[in-house]
């Protein structure tokens, strides 16, 4: 097979960069959405408007998935589910900018949990999570040195991705794209769905927030999904894993722009060695694709 050209190359790379963008986007967006409908309500319409839009691609691919497919994608799926709601629920207690750098930790929780599954981490790959730690403390402890609920939520959902990560190779091994993506968008939205009894109904929602929903489903959801798995077949994984990085901060300037919200210096320097810390971990691992 000949290697694309650099003009193909240059587009999925500048679409990955758009992905990016559009996911630091969902940060401040969801974080005014959530003033207007509880955090199961949005992620269960969210992610079933997800699911329709991918199903009929999904469907045609899902021939071509091995026997065991289907239970990767319910792991997958429910590992991304759980992720999101504690990320939603963070989100609720914290800042935007804050939650789009913790929820990025799951690339360097990686390694470590993958100890756990018998594999060995590298020099780079421990300087990578010493540099993580190191953000983590200077971005989220302050006062009497403890994270609030919103940063324990988040890490939980860091937790939960990292997880997602790990599992995602063999899930991928066993379906095609679009059909791990439809998995992936039927499980959380399922979750979301069996959680909404814990909270009440939502009161008096404006339609521009239902259009928001709506987007975030379309554009964040499928569309971004359906984007990266097409990119990711046309540059290196290294350099997919490098350009997705740039999410948290995209989080951060339309979080500046549209909340107001503003990190203090130390915590920049927090964020700074967070995203180091990434970069050392997808530089070692050659890239790992995001949800």
């Amino acid at each position: 097979m000949r290697p694309p050209s650099l003009g193909r190359r240059l587009a999925a790379e500048l679409a990955l960069l758009a992905t990016a963008c559009v996911w630091g986007a969902t940060f401040p967006i969801a974080k005014e959405i959530l003033r207007y409908l509880p955090p199961f309500a949005y992620l269960a319409a969210r992610f079933a408007i997800a699911t329709l839009a991918l199903l009929p691609f999904a469907l045609r691919d899902a021939r071509r998935a091995r026997p065991d497919g289907w239970r990767w994608g319910a792991v997958v799926g429910g590992l991304l589910g759980l992720g999101f709601a504690f990320q939603t629920l963070g989100l609720r207690l914290s800042g935007a900018t804050l939650a789009a750098f913790l929820t990025a930790v799951s690339v360097v929780l990686v390694p470590v949990f993958g100890l756990l599954l018998g594999k060995r981490a590298t020099a780079l790959e421990w300087s990578g999570v010493a540099s993580a730690t190191a953000g983590l403390a200077l971005l989220t402890l302050s006062g009497p040195m403890r994270p609030g609920l919103g940063e324990l939520l988040l890490l939980g959902c860091a937790v939960a991705y990292a997880w997602h990560i790990i599992f995602m190779e063999r899930a991928a091994e066993a379906m095609p794209p679009l059909a791990v993506g439809a998995a992936q968008t039927l499980g959380t939205a399922v979750l979301a769905a069996l959680l909404l009894p814990t909270e009440g109904p939502p009161r008096e929602v404006p339609a521009h927030v239902w259009g928001a929903v709506a987007g975030m489903a379309v554009v964040a959801s499928a569309l971004a999904f359906s984007v990266q798995a097409w990119a990711q077949g046309i540059t290196t994984p290294t350099r997919v894993g490098l350009i997705l990085s740039f999410e948290p901060l995209a989080a951060a300037l339309f979080a500046r722009w549209w909340l107001g919200e503003a990190l203090s210096p130390r915590q920049w320097v927090g964020a700074a060695l967070i995203i180091a810390g990434i970069v050392m971990a997808e530089v070692k691992a050659g890239g790992r694709g995001a949800a």
